[in-house]
């Protein structure tokens, strides 16, 4: 009788036929391994699992070596109600092929079911999805298992969880359970740079905490250690990881970056780390020695070393900056269209491609015009139409302001769509130096995006004496996030002149580079202040506190 003939049987819906096939082949070689593997699954689509378990008993026991015998094996023997042997399958497979996905999917499966259809344990449960999302981690079922069990046995699991650190606190498995768990309960899972979500940090740093005993036991143990540094760098980014633990971190990020030279989130914690104990200009160097280890493609898909690619806090790096002229003789030409009239009191700038104009602008101008009737404003838009232009005429007419414009021209041609977004959020900042120095007068630099809650040109007075007024985050994010930029007021001293000619040429040096990457602008300010606090300690700084400034309303990250 040919096999074959009978496989093709059973393709094409014949299951009675087909099974009579197998029957008969066996009876005339006994132990074929093929066809019972194929009588077997024929049984399982007939419902009679505990028939088709006998059959692929044969099977497993003569490929005792196979791991993926013995995780089939399993499924059959779950199938049949017996989960004491399908677990001993499964733990068969898993002690042949540790890593296997198949052994690991059907003993967690088997442990999250409550008996008698498996053993009902979740947190065990829990940890063989994690460990096959480690190994794989396409794996939806796998996922989407875990995300259903947290959710259902949350209680239960944390229960668990702290019953096996109460008998063991040193337990790697306790800890390492209740930090995922944690983590999952926080929303962290969830959030990425800018996304607005509620988040319990509290937990997160539980989860923290409990991820760094993991560690003191089993240091640098592979399960955790990647988890871990992860979650330091969002607890940072959240301005949630205080210097004690950050340093914990670091210990580690170094003895990994020994392991694999090329870790960039380990590089980037001992980057944060060294920019929290006030040495900034270490911080870059040490950035830009592990950036020599990349190719420029690699750079592109290194998460944060991108941004750290744009910080230049040493003193060589400003004493080889081209002068601002030569730097703007470069770029595209920038075109007043509508001046100011003459006065002395500071003015709003504005700046935005057309796009950004029309979405935002008319709620700006409402709130300045509402608060700042008779203020002077610039608006500086990259690639205007006619039709844009023509609007900003019926701005003038409704609100009781006067209006600035500046336009420039740029060549995208080449650039992707987020290096056009990075040239509006940064190159203002060059526009900005030409209007102040144009002007003569002090200037505001308010995001597009931003309304007003007050009136702007009252903060003269509170910055008289100053040449800077700017935006300080006190939870020291990183030098990309420290001094966020959605408001600068830029007085009209020697030293304001300077410190924005400085900006504007490291802005400048980036875009000519061709590389410019997101946060640009508030990097340059940072390590242009950090430069000139050291060679001209006299320059006077007014911080606001970006947590709790009454003065703009913003949106989106800082």
């Amino acid at each position: 009788m040919d096999l074959g003939q009978i496989i093709r049987s059973h393709q094409q819906g014949d299951l009675t036929q087909a099974e009579a096939g197998y029957r008969e082949f066996l009876t005339a070689m006994p132990g074929h391994l093929q066809a019972l593997q194929m009588l077997s699954l024929l049984l399982m689509q007939t419902r009679r699992p505990a028939e088709a378990a006998d059959h692929f008993r044969q099977v497993a026991a003569a490929q005792p070596d196979s791991p993926d015998q013995w995780a089939n094996y399993a499924s059959l023997l779950r199938g049949a109600g017996r989960p004491e042997d399908a677990e001993y399958a499964c733990r068969r497979a898993l002690a042949l092929a540790p890593a296997h996905v198949a052994g690991a999917y059907n003993l967690a499966n088997l442990l999250a079911a409550p008996p008698p259809a498996g053993t009902g344990s979740p947190l065990e449960s829990a940890g063989w999805y994690q460990r096959i999302l480690a190994v794989a981690p396409d794996h939806k079922q796998a996922r989407n298992n875990l995300e259903v069990l947290r959710r259902k046995e949350a209680g239960r699991l944390e229960i668990a969880a702290r019953r096996v650190v109460a008998l063991d606190p040193q337990s790697v498995r306790g800890h390492d359970a209740l930090a995922r768990l944690h983590q999952y309960r926080s929303g962290l899972l969830d959030w990425t740079p800018g996304k607005a979500m509620t988040l319990d940090l509290g937990l997160a740093v539980k989860a923290f905490d409990h991820l760094h005993r993991v560690q003191t036991v089993h240091p640098d143990e592979p399960g955790s250690l990647r988890l871990w540094l992860a979650l330091a760098l969002d607890l940072f980014q959240l301005g949630a990881l205080d210097d004690r633990r950050l340093s914990w971190a670091a210990r580690a990020a170094w003895r990994r970056l020994r392991g694999d030279p090329k870790d960039a989130l380990a590089a980037s914690i001992v980057g944060y780390h060294v920019y929290r104990r006030g040495r900034l200009t270490l911080a870059s160097k040490l950035q830009m020695r592990f950036a020599a280890r990349f190719t420029d493609a690699e750079l592109d898909g290194a998460g944060e070393l991108g941004s750290w690619s744009m910080l230049r806090a040493d003193d060589a790096f400003f004493e080889r900056l081209p002068l601002l002229d030569s730097i703007i003789a470069r770029l595209p030409d920038m075109t007043i269209v509508a001046d100011l009239p003459e006065g002395s009191g500071p003015v709003i700038m504005v700046s935005g491609d057309e796009n950004y104009v029309r979405r935002f602008g008319p709620d700006l101008f409402r709130s300045i015009g509402e608060r700042s009737p008779g203020a002077s404003v610039v608006l500086n838009v990259v690639s205007p139409t006619p039709s844009l232009l023509g609007m900003l005429g019926e701005w003038r007419r409704l609100y009781p302001l006067s209006i600035g414009l500046s336009t420039e021209q740029p060549d995208f041609t080449a650039w992707s769509h987020a290096q056009r977004v990075t040239y509006y959020a940064c190159a203002r900042f060059i526009r900005v130096q030409q209007w102040h120095r144009h002007l003569g007068r002090p200037l505001i630099l308010i995001d597009l995006d931003a309304t007003t809650r007050s009136d702007l040109r009252l903060l003269s007075a509170e910055t008289a004496g100053f040449d800077l007024g700017i935006l300080h985050d006190r939870r020291r994010r990183g030098p990309f996030r420290e001094v966020p930029v959605g408001f600068v007021y830029y007085n009209d001293t020697p030293l304001a002149g300077q410190y924005l000619a400085t900006v504007a040429a490291y802005i400048g040096h980036f875009l000519l580079e061709g590389r410019p990457e997101w946060m640009l602008d508030q990097t340059a300010h940072l390590a242009v202040l950090d430069w000139l606090s050291r060679h001209r300690p006299d320059l006077r700084i007014h911080r606001y506190d970006f947590q709790n400034f009454p003065h703009c309303a913003f949106i989106g990250e800082k």
